[in-house]
């Protein structure tokens, strides 16, 4: 039986999750002629950020799927102002079939009495708030958006996004530094580009044109590299990326003590960036120790371990 979603994430405190979402019956409808919508995608989240408190450690925009790596910062928002919390919110939802109804200009500022409409309600005050960094609703309308922009291009109805979203939580840094690897390189496992920086809708090119001191692509709010040096972490990305590239120079045989931590021998990391992760089962990563505390947290005694090895055949 899958884990329901609220027993994997958190939403009152500050946690960094692995999202991912394909399109229906895995069709590329982000490619073959679509590859504009791939901007759509990452626009949308620049604009998300604007409102919400989530940062994107890393993603990864694919012709027929998304990889997102978003931590949640339902901190921050606790310090924003009522009026702040408004303002934000109309920012993510901006209601204007309502401004349209009461002849508003679409683009003038708020009015207080539509203000007025969140904080003088104590109660929509609250759920909006949490809203502003609630995992479900960045992927909810994200997700949605991107659906009404592709069907109206397409003239149709129905889904574009199969099912919501699954969703990995993160434990730990040793867990965060493995699955930003596996989500930039996955462009070069899916045969588009051989060299991880060529990666054209994805963080880690950000990333190199950031450290090469070039104007970034997107807007999007990136953190930074997950436990060490942005030259490094390009460096410890393109190490493993050419294990992922034909005619490229083996990766060093060491296995580095981070992988180790999590329990992972060379071999099974190998199957893993050769793998589709969203195909292995479990809803966390991390070391022993934390998911020892994640299984305290629901209250159980184990959590499935999504790098675990898989059971013999």
């Amino acid at each position: 039986m899958p884990t329901p979603r609220s027993q994997i994430v958190d939403e009152t405190s500050v946690g960094t999750y692995h999202c991912i979402s394909r399109c229906v019956r895995k069709a590329r409808l982000c490619g073959d002629g679509c590859e504009h919508r791939r901007t759509w995608i990452e626009n949308r989240i620049a604009d998300l950020q604007r409102a919400m408190a989530i940062d994107l450690v890393a993603w990864n925009v694919l012709s027929n799927h998304l990889h997102v790596i978003a931590t949640i910062r339902p901190d921050l928002v606790e310090s924003w102002s009522d009026h702040e919390v408004a303002e934000r919110y109309y920012r993510m939802c901006p209601g204007l079939w309502k401004r349209r109804k009461k002849g508003i200009p679409e683009d003038a500022p708020r009015t207080p009495d539509e203000l007025a409409d969140i904080t003088a309600n104590p109660a929509r005050l609250a759920v909006i708030r949490r809203r502003l960094s609630s995992l479900s609703w960045f992927m909810r309308q994200l997700k949605g958006h991107i659906s009404r922009l592709a069907n109206l291009e397409d003239g149709c109805k129905g889904a574009f996004w199969e099912q919501r979203f699954r969703s990995i939580k993160i434990l730990d840094d040793e867990g965060l530094l493995a699955t930003a690897v596996y989500v930039d390189l996955n462009a070069v496992r899916a045969g588009m580009v051989d060299r991880p920086e060529d990666t054209p809708h994805g963080s880690i090119s950000e990333r190199a044109a950031a450290l090469a001191g070039h104007p970034r692509r997107t807007a999007i709010r990136l953190t930074a590299a997950p436990m060490t040096t942005e030259a490094a972490y390009l460096d410890h990305v393109d190490r493993w990326g050419r294990l992922l590239s034909p005619g490229k120079a083996s990766v060093p045989a060491t296995l580095p003590p981070i992988l180790r931590r999590l329990g992972l021998t060379r071999r099974r990391w190998t199957d893993l960036l050769k793998a589709s992760w969203d195909s292995a089962r479990g809803t966390v990563i991390g070391t022993d120790a934390a998911r020892r505390r994640e299984a305290a947290r629901r209250g159980g005694h184990w959590v499935v371990d999504l790098i675990a090895a898989p059971r013999p055949s």
